[in-house]
């Protein structure tokens, strides 16, 4: 059997980042970009791009027969498309002086098995944040500069939420190559759970992942992070900005993951699955 080359990514896991939209993943790409071994640009959406799927899907199913009689099976194949997407993500990685790649693209969780199937020794980091405050980070955007996403109500938001985390589900029992994080975690305790992450990347503490000065050019152009900035005003903005109709909206059918990630429910509302909260909004908007 002819012996594949090796890629970079065989030596140094690929890091690979996602979640919801506004659940702050480019801010987590930002102060991961900051470690002197590890360089993640601006979200790509390589991966994601229906164009590379197709034509991938095109030859390990219609082209198979024509593959096949070189010797190039479903597994070359793969090996073939991640030798693509490794070879664009090193060379950034070089340009930067650094030893790994990380790439950001929110909708990578819902890729996730994908992305495993090219990289069998990727990690990935799956950004989580409270659906509502997902919701007003939305709305903010979309009167800003994407009315496009107007489309992402109260409602197809939440669901939204419950798909990314339910596609990330079934890797909870590879902790070696599968993370939760929470946003608020993130942002209240930046240096406790930036080492839980660097931990599981195998890569040691560096103050720089805490420190704005060691952005480089192209992230602190980033328009969608506010370099170096934690804001704490972020978290539970929902209190105050949205109506009992979107809490409620949000939270129906969300309780039983909400429950598991921490976010108290306050609508009063029945999941779908039997599960109900005794929640009160007037007192959420007084806290």
């Amino acid at each position: 059997m002819m012996q594949e080359a090796p890629l970079p990514s065989d030596t140094r896991s690929p890091i690979f980042i996602g979640g919801q939209r506004r659940s702050g993943t480019s801010l987590f790409r930002v102060l991961l970009n900051r470690h002197p071994h590890i360089a993640c640009g601006p979200e790509s959406k390589f991966i994601q791009h229906p164009d590379l799927m197709r034509w991938h899907n095109q030859l390990t199913d219609e082209w198979s027969e024509r593959t096949e009689r070189y010797g190039f099976g479903p597994e070359a194949v793969d090996r073939a498309l991640a030798a693509l997407v490794d070879n664009l993500f090193t060379r950034y990685q070089l340009r930067q002086g650094k030893q790994r790649w990380a790439e950001k693209t929110p909708t990578n969780i819902l890729r996730i098995d994908y992305i495993f199937r090219l990289f069998p020794r990727a990690q990935f980091v799956h950004i989580i944040r409270d659906p509502r405050d997902v919701f007003c980070s939305i709305r903010d955007r979309t009167k800003r500069d994407r009315p496009e996403w107007a489309k992402f109500t109260a409602s197809r938001s939440a669901k939204d939420w419950r798909k990314a985390i339910r596609a990330g589900q079934p890797w909870r029992d590879s902790p070696d190559r599968y993370m939760e994080i929470r946003y608020e975690d993130l942002v209240c305790e930046p240096e406790a759970t930036l080492r839980r992450v660097l931990d599981f990347v195998h890569e040691p503490w560096d103050d720089a992942v805490l420190d704005p000065g060691a952005d480089n050019e192209e992230a602190r152009g980033d328009p969608q992070v506010r370099s170096g900035t934690f804001l704490r005003s972020s978290i539970g903005r929902w209190k105050h900005e949205l109506s009992p109709e979107e809490v409620g909206d949000i939270e129906r059918g969300s309780l039983k993951l909400m429950t598991e990630f921490g976010y108290e429910a306050v609508s009063g509302r029945n999941d779908g699955a039997g599960a109900t909260t005794s929640g009160s909004y007037a007192t959420a908007r007084s806290s």
